[in-house]
């Protein structure tokens, strides 16, 4: 085997299927029917090893990238992939076998050089409807699994026997609600997978199968390299987290997701003994989620940032979810909201490590997902699914403001623009979209704003269905800064208004106008640090009213007077 013995060519070659994974992301977007991947880009792209571990990802969804291996490894584990050919194809979403839940959709296709198997081309779309429920975009009262829809367990494909008008893709699309979207993000799917591999081939081609194959296997060592390093640099010792997730479907009592993180010898363990047990509603999350957001918030905490994004990065890490928590359910548990359990995840990890390294992570942020649906039912059986996947305002940190009205971390979905939304659902009309002033929390470095989102409905027979998070529980402080805005969801239907619990479903009429707003990021510091100049700008530019500037920096408010 010809192993790339030059750090200029391992660097090219690993810089050449980050760019691969990145055109798949683009051909994933752009052939995409549905906004919740055309615009939104709930999705992800990566090229993997033949073994399956991601070697190159797209610049797309962390949550979905980081599960990416898991979902092959479950996959392998199941399927015999020993006879694999050009035109075999592995899908699933089964959460229980690696997948997300039950809307996102994987998909793996080899990648062949002459004649041998060089690795495999993968992704994961969001799709708008996976069938089960009651009708509505989320059946918030799900109990077990196959409530959510269906259930698709790691099935060995043959592209053209099964695809392309063939019996799965029948039987798969007769099952959801709306079949023409999913089957246009499916090709999507597809088209990506090949560009994939087709810039992979054409690179073997350049280079040589064996050279390609070393680059792939050293990428990752490097990558290890480089994160145990990172590590290296944090104190050693082990620090207890804890954050809160507001309430089970129904319940009133908060979930607590705890972590104990240790760091020793450029290697962490996070053990998460003590998380609350699973619940019996979508709020469990799957373990591929679970373990994906882990990842990233030790990620975003570590001081080099440039170390390539692959599987590499995780050797470092031994992450423990105990079977039957919330963030490791036993098989047959509804998921679909399984992002809230994840994100507080990310705030356990950060609340653990805030105590070692205060200097290197911010406030938390809203981070939370807010999974918005308005379903209308038609004659003839046709549906209309609007969804959007909404974030919040960003803490603030030791030497920034957080910023404004941004998907959260592990989901980094892009805004819909209201041009798009109303294109394609008439019965909607968007009234207001706009940043909600004094939503952040106050501190030397303030956060983010959150934002309110107001849509009137314009015929009937519309159902709202969500779920969101900090309901109950505000985003919080971190050294001494303050809290943000609790999150809200309200329904005025004329002079009455109804204000919704979080999740909840809400049959409409025509002339309702659906107002939600999202929270913004708390404040990290004393506010009575906050240079005066900065509350001044803040006030000029409407982010904070004069009464809030009284309230949390008086020392600026009379200098200001």
């Amino acid at each position: 085997m010809t192993i790339p013995h030059d750090p200029t060519q391992l660097a090219i070659l690993a810089n050449a299927m980050h760019a691969i994974a990145d055109e798949m992301g683009a051909t994933l977007v752009r052939s995409a029917f549905s906004t919740i991947v055309r615009e939104a880009r709930d999705c992800a792209c990566a090229l993997l090893d033949a073994h399956g571990n991601v070697v190159a990802q797209a610049e797309m969804i962390p949550i979905h990238n980081g599960g990416l291996s898991l979902a092959f490894r479950e996959s392998a584990a199941q399927l015999d992939l020993s006879g694999v050919g050009p035109e075999h194809a592995v899908l699933l979403n089964d959460p229980y076998a690696g997948g997300q839940h039950l809307n996102d959709l994987i998909l793996f296709q080899p990648i062949f050089h002459e004649g041998e198997l060089l690795g495999w081309a993968g992704n994961t779309a969001h799709h708008l409807d996976i069938g089960g429920g009651t009708g509505a975009g989320i059946n918030i009262h799900a109990n077990e699994l196959i409530q959510e829809g269906i259930v698709i367990p790691p099935l060995l494909l043959d592209v053209r026997h099964d695809l392309y008008g063939g019996p799965l893709e029948r039987m798969l699309f007769a099952n959801v609600r709306t079949p023409d979207l999913g089957r246009g993000d499916f090709y999507a799917q597809l088209a990506a997978n090949r560009t994939g591999i087709e810039r992979m081939q054409d690179l073997a081609a350049r280079v040589g199968g064996a050279t390609l194959r070393a680059a792939m296997a050293e990428t990752l060592t490097y990558a290890e390299r480089r994160v145990r390093a990172a590590i290296a640099e944090l104190p050693e010792g082990r620090w207890q987290g804890t954050a809160w997730i507001d309430n089970d479907v129904g319940g009133d009592e908060p979930l607590p997701v705890r972590v104990s993180v240790t760091v020793r010898d450029g290697g962490m363990t996070l053990d998460f003994e003590g998380t609350a047990p699973q619940v019996k509603s979508m709020f469990n999350s799957s373990l591929a989620s679970s373990t994906a957001a882990a990842i990233s918030a030790v990620r975003a905490i570590l001081t080099d940032k440039d170390i390539p994004a692959n599987d590499g990065c995780n050797r470092a890490l031994d992450i423990r979810m105990p079977r039957g928590c919330i963030l490791n359910p036993e098989p047959g548990l509804p998921v679909r909201a399984r992002i809230l359990a994840s994100y507080r995840v990310l705030d356990a990890v950060h609340d653990a490590l805030a105590q070692a390294v205060p200097e290197r992570v911010p406030a938390q942020g809203f981070n939370s997902t807010t999974g918005l649906y308005l379903v209308q039912r038609r004659d003839g059986g046709r549906v209309r699914i609007y969804a959007d996947v909404l974030g919040g305002g960003y803490g603030g940190a030791p030497d920034y403001d957080g910023a404004h009205a941004l998907a959260g971390l592990l989901s980094s979905s892009r805004n819909t623009p209201i041009e798009a939304i109303e294109q394609i659902h008439p019965q909607l009309r968007m009234l207001h979209y706009r940043l909600v002033p004094d939503s952040a929390g106050a501190g030397r470095f303030r956060g983010g704003l959150g934002f309110s989102r107001a849509i009137e409905i314009l015929e009937d027979g519309v159902e709202l269905s969500f779920y969101s998070e900090h309901f109950r529980q505000p985003p919080r402080g971190k050294c001494h800064g303050a809290d943000a805005r609790k999150a809200s969801l309200v329904v005025r239907r004329g002079d009455a208004v109804f204000s919704l619990r979080n999740p909840d479903v809400m049959r409409l009429a025509k002339g309702d106008i659906v107002e939600l707003t999202v929270g913004g990021g708390a404040g990290w510091g004393l506010p009575g640090e906050r240079a005066a100049e900065a509350v001044a700008t803040d006030l000029a530019d409407g982010l904070i009213t004069p009464a809030f500037a009284r309230e949390h920096y008086p020392h600026a408010a009379r200098a200001l007077s």
